[in-house]
C-alpha cells in the first residue's frame, strides 16, 4: 500500500514486526565457495567476487547487518542457513489506523513466502495481502503478487484490488490550473485485475504477455452541485462529458507485451544492477473497455554503490514514462501520482495530487548505514513530475468548464526530503520507513515498509 501522510493510516503493527517484500533477495554468488577466498578488504571481495561481498575475518563473506528489529523483539530466524525449497513462510498481522478523511481503520496484513526451486538459483515467490476497513465504510482488498519459478525461467507479477475508496482530484496537468484548483473529493470503487506472465530469454532479459483490467464505478464527485445557483462541477464530470465518457464509471481492459531487463542484487533494497521495463497495452472496446486506446509504460532504475565495507551506502536513480498514446481513456484511468503499480512516486504530495494523459517522473536517493550494526539507516532523496493535459472544454445549464493545454515538461512540481530506515529484517533486507517530504504548498510524513524503489 502506498505510505501516507502523517495523522493518515498507520500500519505500525504490521510494519514494526513483519517483513512486508513483495519480492525477497536474489540467489547471489554460492556461499560456501566465497568464503573460500581470502581478503585483506573488502576491495579485494568486489574485484574477485562482486560488490556486496565483503572482507570478514580474512575471508570473503555476503554483508550482513548484525541487528534488526525481529532480532530485539526475539522474533529473528534462528539459525543461519537459508530455508528448504517448497516451505511456506507465512507472516501474518493485524493492522490498525486512524485517518481523519476515514476514520478508524482495522484490518489484516500478511505475507506468504516460498521458494519453488533450488535456492542458487531461484528467487523467493511471494503474495502480500492487505484487508482493511473504516468507520466511513471503506473497504480496501488488495494482493500482490510475483511468482518465480524454479531457476527464474518464468516469472509471474499480479497486482489484484477491490476498493471502496475516496480521494481527491484537482484536475489535469502540472500546470497552473491544477496547482490552483481547489481539491473536489471524488467517491469511486475500483476493480484492477493486472497479471503479467513472463519468460527468461537470455541472460536477465525476460519477454512476456499481460492482461490488465481497471474498472471503476460508483463514480461521484461529492463537491458537485449542479443545481445551485452557480453550479460547482469536478474535473472528472467535465472531463467525462467533453470526451463521450459516462460520469459514474469508466473501463480499461487490454492485453500487453512487456519486456524486462533486471540485474539487480535484490528486490527490496539492492545495493548494485539495473533495472529496466517497458510494456505496450493495447485496450478495445470488445475487450470491455469504455473507448478504444493504447497506453505505454516504462522504467529505468540504476544503483551506484558508494562503499566496498558498507554496501548499503548507494546512490539510486529512477525514471518513469507513463502515457495514453492513442484514443482516450476515463479519467480516473489516466496516469496519477501515486498510482504506479506499487504506489511509490511523488512522496512530498499526496496519492492523486498531479494526474493527466502523460506522466514523466525522476527521482534519486542516496541510501546510508548510520549505526555500525546496521539497526538504524537514512536517506536523502529527491524527485520530479510533470503530467500533460489535454485541451478541452464542456458545459451546462448555467455551467461551463475549459481545461488549459499543458505539455509534457513545462511544468515541473518539485519535491524532496529526508528520512530514517530501521532494519526490520536482515535476512530480507528490509526496512521500516519514515521520510518526510516536502513539496509544492505540500508536506508530509510517510510510513512503509522497505525501500521506494
Amino acid at each position: 500500500m502506498r505510505s501516507v501522510r502523517l495523522g493518515a493510516t498507520l500500519l505500525l503493527a504490521a510494519a514494526l514486526a513483519s517483513p512486508l517484500p513483495t519480492l525477497a533477495v536474489e540467489p547471489a554468488v554460492d556461499a560456501a565457495r566465497e568464503a573460500t577466498v581470502p581478503c585483506t578488504c573488502s576491495a579485494d571481495c568486489v574485484r574477485a567476487i562482486q560488490y556486496g561481498s565483503v572482507c570478514v575475518e580474512g575471508h570473503c563473506a555476503p554483508y550482513e547487518d548484525a541487528w534488526s528489529l525481529l532480532d530485539w523483539v526475539g522474533l529473528a530466524r534462528e539459525g543461519k542457513g537459508p530455508p528448504e525449497p517448497l516451505v511456506l513462510l507465512p507472516a501474518i498481522l493485524p493492522a490498525v489506523g486512524y485517518n481523519p478523511a476515514m476514520g478508524v481503520l482495522f484490518g489484516v496484513t500478511g505475507t506468504l513466502g516460498m521458494y519453488l526451486g533450488p535456492l542458487a538459483d531461484t528467487t523467493i515467490s511471494s503474495l502480500q495481502a492487505v484487508a482493511l476497513y473504516s468507520t466511513m465504510a471503506q473497504l480496501t482488498l488488495q494482493v500482490s503478487t510475483t511468482v518465480m519459478t524454479s531457476g527464474n525461467e518464468w516469472e509471474l507479477q499480479g497486482d489484484w484490488r477491490f476498493l471502496l475508496f475516496n480521494q481527491k482530484t484537482y484536475g489535469l496537468g502540472t500546470g497552473p490550473q491544477a496547482m490552483s484548483a481547489a481539491a473536489m473529493v471524488e467517491d469511486f470503487n475500483l476493480v484492477r485485475l493486472h497479471e503479467t506472465v513472463m519468460k527468461r530469454i537470455w541472460g536477465d532479459l525476460y519477454f512476456g504477455l499481460g492482461y490488465r483490467l481497471d474498472s471503476y464505478y460508483a463514480v461521484k464527485d461529492k463537491g458537485m452541485d449542479l443545481t445551485a445557483a452557480a453550479p460547482v462541477v469536478g474535473p472528472d464530470y467535465a472531463y467525462s462529458l467533453a470526451y463521450g465518457f459516462n460520469p459514474s464509471q469508466g473501463v480499461v481492459s487490454g492485453a500487453s507485451l512487456a519486456f524486462l531487463y533486471d540485474s539487480r542484487d535484490s528486490t527490496i533494497d539492492p545495493y548494485r544492477g539495473l533495472y529496466g521495463a517497458a510494456s505496450f497495452t493495447v485496450n478495445p472496446t470488445w475487450l470491455g473497455s469504455s473507448q478504444s486506446s493504447t497506453s505505454m509504460d516504462a522504467q529505468f532504475r540504476a544503483y551506484v554503490p558508494l562503499s566496498d565495507d558498507v554496501p548499503r551506502n548507494v546512490i539510486g536513480v529512477w525514471l518513469l514514462y507513463r502515457g495514453i498514446t492513442s484514443g482516450v481513456a476515463p479519467y480516473l484511468t489516466l496516469p496519477s501520482i501515486g498510482w504506479d503499480q506499487k504506489n511509490r512516486t511523488g512522496r512530498g504530495y499526496v496519492q492523486g495530487r498531479w494526474r493527466g494523459t502523460q506522466e514523466l517522473y525522476g527521482e534519486v536517493e542516496w541510501r546510508f548505514r548510520i549505526t555500525n550494526n546496521g539497526l538504524l539507516g537514512g536517506v536523502v532523496f529527491a524527485n520530479a513530475e510533470s503530467f500533460a493535459a489535454p485541451a478541452f472544454q464542456a458545459s451546462g445549464p448555467g455551467w461551463s468548464y475549459a481545461n488549459e493545454k499543458v505539455g509534457l515538461l513545462q511544468f515541473i512540481r518539485p519535491a524532496g526530503g529526508f528520512g530514517l530506515r530501521f532494519m526490520m529484517n536482515r535476512d530480507s533486507r528490509t526496512a521500516v520507513s519514515l521520510d518526510f517530504a516536502l513539496g509544492e504548498s505540500s508536506f508530509g510524513v510517510w510510513f512503509n515498509a522497505g525501500e521506494y524503489f
